[in-house]
């Protein structure tokens, strides 16, 4: 048996094993790009940790993708084998029965709530803090993720390894949840014990993107950015953050150069980057700015490949942006069957969003990117506007669905009739 540096046991004889999953984990709480080749190098030295594959399956279900998804099968059966084999603690235990609630039956709440259960008895359990906070997250349960940490950070004390890990996490469920002051005073404090916490400083930034301070968002971030050079594709995320500043402040040239230059400067086939993309690109050509057609064109090439995919709702409506943009009418119409057959034949968290929320909001994206004027969108939206967290991810990045239904017309063209016509139908099915 070995333990971790906050105490936490992990069952195996391999000193080298424990050594590289908890450095795996410091990559995953510091959005490193080699959380990968770390968790390899753990179950290189030891084949049979359960935490080891655990952690791996959930990685692959969070990258949200269902190919990936499926993928964690193999994960889910090598811990099962594993605990088989030499057995294991109670946590490994949960482990595996989270994953397997989320891998098997797509019931990300129960995943969220089976990791949960296991802090009352260990609250310096970093990984599953982190887990269950990436989960609530895609879920939209900006409370869930405050209560959660409301009640293991007393335990976190100064010295503990990873605090400033914890304190990130704890300032952006703050920012989600409406306290701006005391988001920024515990991103600040973040940032300041772990100068390469990525989610902590994005909490931060956060903060001044709600209360309008796109200045001084964009001198923290400036600042920031030279100590999160080992940060993987967030960093891409927090170009993005850079690029509403300049938006906000009307300076639209430096956005769109962010967007070549860093938001989508090589082609990704990571779903966080393509709603980065998607939604900056929207927000300039909202503006007037002419982005072309090849920018469209190359998401939508993305995009049309995720069809029948709904790994994450939220995803989807991105995806039906790019469609729409790139006027691929078809394309988004096979989309938006595509949800409604998935709505039909699943029970799944991510069914249930769509059931409730994202078909309905999907048809307003494709209402809005075809051409549909702007009041067509919000009565699209008005039923169900006030459950658009459910569809998961921040204000900030919902903010799209708000922008669409009450800001200015997406395409100057949306106001002819023919359009209208065109996108009130794909938006019907």
């Amino acid at each position: 048996m070995q333990r971790d540096p906050r105490g936490i046991a992990i069952t195996t004889e391999s000193r080298a094993a424990a050594r590289h999953l908890d450095a795996a984990v410091i990559a995953f709480l510091a959005q490193r790009a080699d959380v990968g080749s770390l968790l390899s190098r753990t179950l290189l030295a030891d084949p049979s940790l359960v935490a080891g594959h655990c952690f791996l399956g959930f990685t692959k279900l969070l990258a949200a993708r269902r190919p990936l998804a499926e993928a964690a099968a193999g994960d889910l059966a090598a811990a099962r084998r594993g605990i088989a084999e030499r057995g294991g603690t109670r946590r490994e235990r949960m482990l595996i029965d989270a994953l397997a609630a989320w891998q098997e039956h797509g019931d990300m709440w129960e995943a969220a709530a089976i990791l949960d259960a296991l802090l009352p008895s260990q609250p310096l359990d970093l990984l599953v803090l982190r887990l269950s906070h990436a989960i609530r997250f895609m879920l939209g349960d900006a409370p869930g993720m405050r209560v959660t940490l409301d009640a293991a950070l007393p335990a976190w004390g100064p010295g503990v390894p990873g605090r400033g890990f914890v304190l990130g996490c704890y300032a952006f469920a703050l920012e989600e949840t409406g306290d701006l002051a005391a988001a920024e005073h515990v991103g600040r404090g973040a940032v300041e014990i772990e100068p390469a916490d990525a989610w902590g400083a994005h909490a931060v930034a956060h903060v001044m993107e709600e209360r309008g301070d796109a200045e001084e968002g964009l001198a923290w971030l400036g600042a920031v950015e030279p100590r999160l050079a080992s940060v993987g594709c967030f960093r891409r995320h927090l170009f993005w953050h850079r690029a509403l500043f300049h938006l906000r402040l009307h300076e639209t040239d430096e956005a769109l150069a962010l967007y070549d230059s860093r938001v989508w400067d090589l082609p990704s086939q990571e779903v966080r980057d393509v709603m980065n993309a998607a939604s900056l690109l929207w927000r300039l050509q909202e503006r007037g700015v002419p982005v072309g057609t090849s920018r469209w064109e190359e998401l939508a090439d993305l995009a049309q490949s995720r069809i029948g995919d709904h790994a994450w709702a939220f995803a989807d409506l991105h995806y039906v942006l790019c469609l729409a943009a790139a006027g691929r009418t078809d394309a988004v119409q096979d989309m938006l069957a595509s949800i409604r057959q998935r709505i039909l034949r699943k029970t799944d968290s991510q069914a249930l969003v769509h059931a409730r929320v994202g078909v309905t909001a999907a048809g307003a994206v494709a209402a809005a990117g075809l051409g549909g004027p702007t009041e067509q969108v919000r009565d699209i939206l008005f039923p169900v506007h006030d459950r658009l967290r459910q569809l998961g991810g921040s204000h900030v990045q919902r903010d799209l669905l708000r922008r669409m239904g009450m800001g200015a017309p997406f395409i100057p063209r949306q106001t002819s009739g023919v359009a209208a016509d065109r996108a009130s139908a794909v938006a019907a099915g």
